[in-house]
């Protein structure tokens, strides 16, 4: 998207060229930042989305930075994951350009998405549902789904759910996904929960991108649901033996920031050994085992 003023990363037809182009070695994953929890990742065979939102500002939904691309421009993709049902991360605008771009993408959601993933897709053949604690294929990757502890939005401070809803399922949600041989661990929105730590440490997670922007009760009485902080993103990477963490979900909104620098000064001081990455905006970053 080339806007009237420049940015100094890629976007529009230059980024989606550049990832149409790319050519990824055996063993190694490219990796493209979006901004908030979006990220395109490429294997040898396969091109995915996780979490796109590519909605321009409008009204109340003011972007810190506009999408770098259209929706219609990623025409490569062949598998999309949604964490769960927030704008920001199962987008309607981003789910259906991209459906009708890439006619034979799938869609992995949770159940309680699966009915508007499904309105948005116009082909209940091209979603599918996240079971939680069950491993599913998908084309040639492994796909294990596993609870995300959010809020639900209550008033003045939201509740962290992280069980099934009797009636409508999981709602929140992420996704270890076995692509090319390399696990990586799209946390989508989620604070730390009872078990959490267990149901990861045995899934040998490569790389684990982790919110990082916090929750508080001043944000949270104004709707702004939260997620662990810098500081629990590093304990939980360490604690699950991620081999690199990648912070995300900290740059989008003025009043929902996290901070890189931060994190890093927390592995730094207490676990020294951890590799972080902090990518470029929507500049490809390659993963070597």
């Amino acid at each position: 998207m080339s806007g009237k003023v420049p940015v100094p990363w890629k976007t529009g037809t230059a980024l989606a060229d550049e990832i149409r182009a790319t050519v990824v070695q055996q063993g190694t994953l490219a990796f493209w930042h979006l901004g908030q929890a979006s990220w395109i990742v490429k294997s040898p065979a396969e091109t995915v989305a996780f979490d796109p939102f590519l909605q321009p500002s409008s009204g109340q939904l003011q972007r810190t930075f506009e999408p770098p691309l259209y929706p219609a421009m990623l025409d490569c993709l062949d598998v999309v994951f949604c964490s769960h049902d927030h704008l920001d991360h199962l987008d309607p605008f981003a789910v259906e350009g991209i459906a009708k771009a890439s006619p034979g993408s799938v869609f992995v959601v949770p159940e309680s998405a699966v009915a508007q993933a499904v309105g948005l897709v116009h082909d209940h053949k091209r979603v599918i549902t996240g079971q939680v604690d069950e491993t599913i294929k998908v084309g040639s990757m492994s796909v294990h789904t596993v609870p995300a502890a959010h809020g639900t939005g209550r008033d003045p401070v939201a509740e962290c759910v992280w069980e099934a809803d009797p009636v409508t399922g999981w709602r929140f949600v992420g996704f270890v996904v076995d692509i090319a041989g390399i696990r990586v661990y799209h946390a989508g929105d989620t604070s730390i929960y009872p078990g959490m730590v267990d149901r990861l440490q045995s899934l040998g997670i490569d790389v684990a991108l982790l919110p990082i922007n916090g929750r508080d009760w001043f944000r949270e009485r104004h709707g702004i649901i939260g997620n662990m902080d810098e500081r629990e993103a590093a304990f939980l990477a360490n604690a699950i033996g991620a081999k690199v963490l990648i912070p995300m979900h900290y740059d989008m909104f003025e009043g929902n920031p996290g901070s890189p620098g931060r994190l890093a000064d927390l592995c730094a001081k207490h676990f020294p050994t951890q590799t972080i990455v902090i990518p470029g905006r929507c500049r490809r970053w390659v993963y070597h085992p």
